[in-house]
């Protein structure tokens, strides 16, 4: 009995460091297989490429200096036309009245002054009544005060006499510039002012000038036609000055400054007529509906071009405001999303290296960082060595 317990006792500890031992070796194989694949082992060697001198000959790689410079930079954005300010305007009657007259119609060229509409109205024969009255007790009491005054030097009328005098035509004075001031506020010249009190009769009809030159856009009412004050008549537009909003992205207007020069070409357009012109003004916000910076551009128009409401392609060059890395956009490459380029380390050895975009332009890449001055980068077969590069990682792998 006591043999085969001995016996069990061997065979359990047998078993046991036979478990043992299988499982100290399995554990020593799976740690054998954990590493780093050849192709991560030295990243710095997996970022150059070799070329033989066979692949040196037939790509024949150029290369470019890193220059910090300031460069021109050229924006393209859309554009809207407007009319210009200050070159627009919107008549309006302002006071009742029936248009007795029409002698613009749209369509026309109004010079600055010239009367567009005869508006027959009562009310404005009333104000040229009030007016003609205070004129003739101004000359009354003008004639008064001399006469007073003369008296006064005879010693025939009294001081307070004068006095009196001298306060009814002060009085009769201000009833004067308050009439003057109503008809002022309707628009009349003082030429048409001063006829009223050469003429013996007048007719109530008020001229409406012209506040601007240019061409009559619109009109609202016709030969006839009783309007309230305030009432638009029509709209004049000069179209030799336009506006220009273009609408720039907030990435494109951190680098756009008043001032900066700017070409109007037509968007269907791509190699037509361009107009040449300065940028206005900037707006400090986003516009609501675009969520774009506009910028504003005052323009010459040359053979009645560009028109408002028309839509317009902005080429906007500017220089940026500090020094900055410049590359020519020949040298960009991507790894995935990584923007690289490809660094000339000798004369057959180049580094594919990541960098930091600040700007994309039509022909210079702007640089934050990953280069320095003096470094050359391959702006030829740069395609060819992004090729190359990974050829060389999965062959190593």
């Amino acid at each position: 009995m006591n043999r085969n317990v001995q016996f069990l006792l061997s065979a359990l500890i047998l078993l046991t460091a036979s478990c043992s031992s299988n499982k100290n070796q399995k554990t020593i194989t799976v740690q054998e297989q954990v590493g780093v694949p050849p192709s991560l082992q030295d990243s710095k060697e997996n970022l150059l490429v070799k070329l033989t001198t066979q692949q040196q000959n037939e790509l024949r790689i150029e290369t470019v200096p890193v220059t910090t410079n300031v460069e021109d930079y050229v924006v393209f954005a859309p554009g809207v036309v407007f009319p210009a300010p200050n070159h627009a305007s919107i008549i309006s009657t302002p006071i009742d009245g029936q248009i007795r007259e029409i002698n613009k119609n749209e369509g026309d060229w109004v010079r600055k002054g010239e009367a567009l509409f005869h508006l027959q109205s009562l009310e404005y024969g009333n104000l040229v009544s009030e007016y003609l009255q205070a004129f003739a007790e101004e000359q009354f009491q003008t004639n008064r005060l001399k006469r007073i005054k003369q008296l006064v030097e005879e010693t025939i009328s009294s001081v307070s006499e004068l006095e009196r005098a001298n306060a009814e035509y002060e009085r009769a004075s201000a009833s004067v510039r308050a009439a003057y001031a109503k008809l002022k506020a309707l628009g009349v010249f003082d030429d048409e002012i001063k006829a009223l009190t050469t003429s013996d009769n007048f007719d109530p009809v008020l001229h409406i000038h012209a506040p601007i030159s240019g061409i009559v856009e619109k009109s609202f009412v016709e030969l006839g036609q009783s309007v309230n004050a305030l009432e638009n008549l029509s709209r004049i537009l000069d179209t030799r000055v336009v506006l220009v909003r273009g609408y720039v992205s907030p990435d494109d207007a951190r680098l756009i400054n008043t001032g900066d020069s700017i070409f109007i070409m037509r968007r269907d357009e791509t190699f037509g007529v361009k107009t040449g012109a300065i940028i206005s003004s900037v707006n400090p916000g986003l516009d609501e509906n675009s969520r774009s910076v506009v910028v504003n551009i005052m323009v010459s128009t040359s053979e009645n071009w560009p028109r408002p409401g028309e839509n317009v392609r902005l080429e906007i060059v500017s220089s940026s405001q500090k020094e900055i890395i410049a590359i020519p956009t020949e040298a960009l490459a991507y790894d995935g999303n990584q923007p690289v380029v490809f660094v000339q380390q000798s004369e057959n050895v180049f580094e594919k290296r990541t960098i930091r975009i600040i700007e994309i332009g039509p022909r210079f890449i702007f640089v934050e960082s990953g280069l320095e001055e003096g470094e050359q980068v391959a702006i030829s077969k740069v395609f060819s060595l992004k090729a190359l590069s990974r050829y060389d990682i999965i062959a190593e792998e």
